[in-house]
């Protein structure tokens, strides 16, 4: 395993690491979408971790299309930072209206203050960025398969979200 592989693993473990324990830090929920809402994203979300892990076994998904160099693995880990910072500083900025679900949180308020000054969903956009970065780490047609699933799995929440 080399250093990029272990950057790409100690950002996404302590991007879990950050949500779960934050997760307990949110305002109440007065209303949240029904699971039957969230089942398209949610079915999406979890092809896409199959496909990640490999359990899937999808001719030339494996196939290397991105050489493995010193520069490609600059900017994975630039493009892992990068994700990381912005997905924790939107984060922080929501604070107690954050969930995993559409909801509408008790005194629910519309955050435009830190990264929502310059993107709407910017928890979003770093997390695509870090798919993207893991996407060029891995340098096979399978991680942009990946990514392209993400963003289709999170455009949808977001339109639901857009309605809330």
């Amino acid at each position: 395993m080399d250093g990029t592989t272990r950057f790409a693993i100690g950002c996404w473990g302590f991007g879990i690491a950050f949500w779960i324990v934050t997760a307990f830090s949110v305002k109440r929920t007065r209303e949240q979408q029904p699971l039957s809402h969230r089942l398209f994203y949610f079915v999406l979300t979890a092809a896409a971790a199959i496909l990640l892990n490999g359990s899937a076994r999808i001719t030339n998904w494996n196939r290397a299309v991105l050489p493995h160099t010193v520069v490609m693995g600059i900017l994975c880990d630039f493009l892992l930072f990068v994700g990381l910072f912005i997905a924790i500083w939107a984060r922080r900025t929501l604070g107690g209206n954050w969930s995993a679900r559409v909801t509408l949180k008790e005194n629910h308020e519309l955050i435009q203050s830190g990264p929502y000054r310059v993107v709407r969903h910017p928890i979003y956009s770093g997390l695509l960025l870090m798919i993207l970065g893991t996407a060029i780490l891995t340098g096979q047609v399978g991680g942009f398969v990946v990514l392209a699933f993400c963003c289709c799995g999170l455009w949808v929440k977001l339109r639901r979200e857009e309605h809330c």
